[in-house]
């Protein structure tokens, strides 16, 4: 069965997921594996970065749900909005940089949710891979995908295209070994 948000929705409101942190992908119900260290300290240190860093015209979010399609309602590690207070408990659609930080997700960070995000037409989206901490950034959203994907491995200062004035070192965002 093909689920739309609006029923993901009802299905949450009902108490059907209990405890379980779950996200709508492309019609499917997705439960999210449980969060390591090694994506909890890059979240950690990322969170503490971005609300530094991150110019008064933008809003952020943290691991809160997206309205990303009919039938997608991803819960991504990071989104950065324009700052407007919304006056209704609605879920954002006008995300202008989203970031996932990717241990065990990471293909289905750089496939699935990469679709997803760009049919949603998000200007840019990042992946973190924690392993090889490198950095893929994706830019230029079309309804096939984006038209744009770069990996970086020099995180001394990555700076958005959707998110004017944002430049973060993220070297240090990782967990030591």
């Amino acid at each position: 069965m093909r689920y739309t948000r609006a029923l993901f929705m009802e299905m949450d409101r009902l108490g059907l997921f209990g405890d379980d942190r779950v996200e709508l992908i492309e019609g499917d119900i997705y439960v999210m594996a449980p969060m390591g260290e090694d994506h909890a300290l890059p979240i950690e240190h990322l969170n503490r970065l971005l609300v530094r860093s991150l110019p008064e015209a933008f809003s952020l979010r943290c691991q809160l749900p997206l309205a990303a399609e009919d039938d997608s309602q991803p819960q991504p590690d990071f989104t950065i909005l324009p700052a407007k207070r919304r006056k209704q408990a609605e879920t954002p659609t006008d995300a202008l940089l989203v970031i996932e930080i990717a241990d065990s997700s990471l293909a289905f960070d750089l496939k699935r949710k990469s679709a997803v995000y760009a049919r949603a037409a998000v200007p840019e989206y990042w992946v973190i891979d924690v392993k090889k901490k490198v950095l893929v950034v994706h830019r230029s959203p079309a309804r096939a995908g984006y038209r744009s994907v770069k990996r970086l491995s020099d995180l001394s200062a990555v700076g958005s295209s959707a998110v004017e004035g944002l430049v973060l070192d993220l070297r240090d965002i990782f967990l030591k070994r």
